[in-house]
């Protein structure tokens, strides 16, 4: 049986993540084009273990290292099981939430704040990608959540990963949807509406003689003003 403390090659690791040794190879030696360490160092740096073997002539890493990376980046489930890809154009993205390497520290319990969802192994808090994040921040498709994101109308990911793939936590993507109602008000509505419907429902007064501003206006007890077209 495999000890966490065994140090593994770029072969073993190849072969344990089921994949070639050039892959295996980059992330040892290939710093992230968006800034940062190689993959494999970035994580031995977030789980604070050494790796001095790395700077051999045969690179080797300690196998807790190693499942630490694969399990964050989608190559193995929290059981180290080989996880589910589905890879086409692009970067591809896990098909289930992965573990951050790095320890989170609970809030504390007299301070009033949900405490975060981690693995109960590692304490790692759980990455959400675009493919299972897009439905737990209230989306109704993948395809929607991406436009959105284009649109600055998604959640900021709360980071980048080891392969340069954007990520979620639970709780952001959480957030976001319980804050739906007001962002589709404040949309409709405007920053400050002109008034509100008897309902509550806020609404803005539109220039001119348009008839819906004056329905609008009409069911809240206002009047409205009428504005001069151009041609008058």
């Amino acid at each position: 049986m495999a000890r966490k403390d065994d140090l593994l090659t770029l072969n073993e690791i190849a072969k344990l993540a089921g994949v070639g040794r050039q892959a295996a190879q980059k992330w040892h030696q290939v710093a992230r084009k968006t800034g940062g360490k190689p993959p494999l160092r970035m994580v031995a740096e977030a789980m604070g273990v050494e790796v001095p073997q790395a700077n051999d002539d045969s690179p080797r890493y300690p196998r807790k290292v190693v499942v630490g990376f694969l399990k964050a980046v989608g190559y193995m489930n929290a059981d180290e099981s080989p996880m589910e890809r589905h890879e086409g154009k692009g970067k591809w993205a896990p098909t289930s939430p992965t573990i951050d390497p790095r320890p989170v520290e609970q809030p504390a319990p007299d301070s009033g704040e949900k405490p975060f969802k981690v693995d109960p192994q590692s304490g790692g808090r759980i990455r959400h990608y675009i493919p299972h994040a897009w439905e737990m921040a209230g989306f109704g498709s993948q395809a929607s959540f991406t436009s959105s994101r284009s649109k600055g109308r998604a959640p900021e990911p709360d980071g980048i990963d080891e392969l340069e793939r954007p990520y979620w936590f639970a709780e952001t993507l959480e957030r976001w949807k319980e804050g739906a109602p007001e962002r589709k008000a404040a949309r409709y509505a405007g920053n400050k509406p002109d008034g509100f419907t008897p309902e509550g429902q806020p609404f803005r007064l539109l220039p001119g003689t348009n008839y819906y501003a004056q329905q609008a206006a009409k069911q809240a007890g206002q009047g409205v003003q009428e504005m001069p077209s151009e041609q008058d």
